[in-house]
């Protein structure tokens, strides 16, 4: 795999890819040697091959003399074959006169050398103001090949052309036949590209934006669940202990009172009711963890029969009537009319459950008024409370895993589960569920399910 990016050397360039092929417009010899001897320094620090061909106005022994000041140690760099600086004469006697259309698979063949000899790659460059018109067209087809050939390779390339020697048709044809071009204006070095390139990067530099806010959100996200599940496992433990612990009391008293024939009929009873209530609470917890992995999972079973749903509601208000007489809470229903469907039944208790104890929980000594009616072939179940009502911020969340708003120091027991089953529940049912809520002025869920017509035996 071609490594990502890799100094330029020129501050105005960068970064760059392997597999880059740029060109250089220059006027002076100072033009060419303030761009290739950073250019060349950086290939050195990053251990590529160098490559430097030379042409009038920079010669080999001058561009030699320069790199010496910039690095005293180019004899040895040159002795190991990790730099080369040639004019391009010898260069070309070298290469074997090589033609044009098949100079670009000598480079190919030269950075497999490289990296064959340890290098992290070849950094190649050369002066074209050996040119003569007449060569100009089959040139321009040349480099617009390298550029083609150097993808994908380790290979960076960068040409230089004279302006002196170029009219506006050949500058348009160097631009054209390179990803971008470096020159020197008011003494600052300025890229020019194409707009292709351009919007490309553009569009690479939006991506990477997008990708970054991405991975921001999934770390975030992730941060989340972790003390999600943090938070989970403290009130797990915390709500299945309780019960527990209890349990284990009054279990270890009938023992005590047994052996010591202390405990009359009274007291025996008393104490096993209280052993059960807490066998109830520990299993109503562990079918909230059970519904919990099933819902997350996308496993939720559901088991559709003929249900009268204002058969339901009265059959939940009287199972609570206890429940809400201890919260001092007064239950009003409207549920005459058969309204019947194909839903679980199961599951339809469980959401009603949920949403009373919702209200019990929150609004104590409240009214609470449920309601259940049909609405444009849809079955409709409200359940509204007079309690204090939900705070504006908390009503995006209230269906949240693991969300009480009630504060940790006023904290009622439970996973906060019960709301995010039953928007589950609902969903599954492919049914709605909605909100309303003012402070001060109350709280009104409504589950609005599908019909689906009972067949006739």
């Amino acid at each position: 795999m071609v490594a990502a990016d890799v100094d330029s050397g020129i501050p105005a360039v960068g970064l760059l890819p392997w597999g880059s092929h740029f060109c250089q417009f220059y006027d002076s010899q100072r033009d060419l040697a303030d761009a290739l001897v950073p250019y060349f320094l950086a290939g050195i620090r990053g251990n590529a091959q160098c490559v430097w061909v030379t042409a009038d106005p920079l010669r080999a022994h001058q561009a030699r003399d320069l790199f010496r000041a910039a690095v005293p140690n180019i004899d040895a760099l040159e002795r190991s074959g990790q730099l080369e600086i040639i004019d391009y004469q010898d260069w070309y006697l070298k290469t074997g006169g090589l033609k044009t259309e098949t100079l670009h698979q000598m480079w190919i063949e030269r950075q497999a050398i490289a990296l064959q000899k340890g290098y992290s790659g070849l950094r190649a460059s050369g002066n074209t103001s050996f040119l003569e018109v007449c060569d100009w067209k089959s040139f321009a087809d040349y480099e617009a090949r390298l550029t083609g050939a150097f993808r994908g390779h380790r290979i960076v390339g960068l040409c230089a052309y004279s302006l002196g020697r170029c009219n506006s048709d050949s500058v348009i044809d160097v631009v054209r036949s390179h990803q971008f071009a470096l020159t020197r204006r008011a003494n600052q070095w300025e890229l020019i590209e194409s707009s292709s390139l351009k919007i490309a990067k553009e569009e690479l530099r939006q991506l990477n934006e997008e990708l970054e806010e991405r991975v921001r959100q999934r770390t975030a996200e992730l941060e989340e669940a972790l003390r999600m599940r943090e938070d989970f496992i403290s009130v797990a433990s915390h709500e299945l202990k309780t019960p527990l612990t209890s349990l284990q009391l009054y279990i270890e008293s009938l023992l005590r009172a047994g052996a010591k024939g202390t405990c009359s009929a009274g007291q025996l009873a008393e104490r096993l009711t209280k052993a059960k209530a807490e066998c109830g609470r520990l299993e109503k917890l562990v079918n909230y963890l059970l519904d919990f992995s099933r819902a997350l999972s996308g496993q939720l079973a559901l088991t559709p029969e003929e249900v009268d749903l204002s058969d339901v509601a009265r059959m939940t208000a009287e199972r609570f009537s206890e429940n809400l007489d201890k919260a001092g809470c007064k239950l009003s229903l409207r549920a005459d009319a058969p309204i019947t469907g194909l839903w679980d039944r199961l599951r339809v208790e469980q959401v009603l459950v949920n949403i009373l104890s919702n209200a019990i929980k929150y609004a104590p000594g409240a009214p609470i008024e449920v309601t259940v009616t049909e609405k444009d072939g849809h079955a409709v179940m409200s359940v509204r409370d007079h309690g204090p009502g939900i705070p504006p911020q908390d009503q995006g969340r209230i269906f949240d895993r693991f969300v009480q708003l009630s504060p940790p120091e006023h904290h009622r027991g439970g996973f906060g589960l019960g709301l995010w089953i039953v928007r589950k529940i609902v969903d599954a049912f492919r049914g709605s569920l909605d909100l309303q809520s003012e402070p001060g002025a109350g709280t009104t869920f409504r589950v609005t399910l599908p019909r689906v017509p009972v067949q006739s035996e």
